[in-house]
């Protein structure tokens, strides 16, 4: 069974950790409306702010 022969350092184990968070969802803001729409097109798709074409 394949044993790691050193420990690893916090710092290799934070650079790693490093990209784990979970982002917020970045808004624009309709000028029609207003509104505050999801920035990525599927989830304003999901919502019913944007339609998406198919095929």
């Amino acid at each position: 069974m394949a044993v790691p022969k050193k420990r690893r350092t916090s710092s290799t184990r934070g650079q790693r950790r490093n990209h784990d968070s979970v982002r917020a969802v970045s808004l624009l803001v309709e000028k029609s409306s207003g509104q505050a729409v999801p920035r990525r097109v599927y989830k304003a798709a999901n919502m019913g702010f944007a339609r998406i074409r198919k095929g």
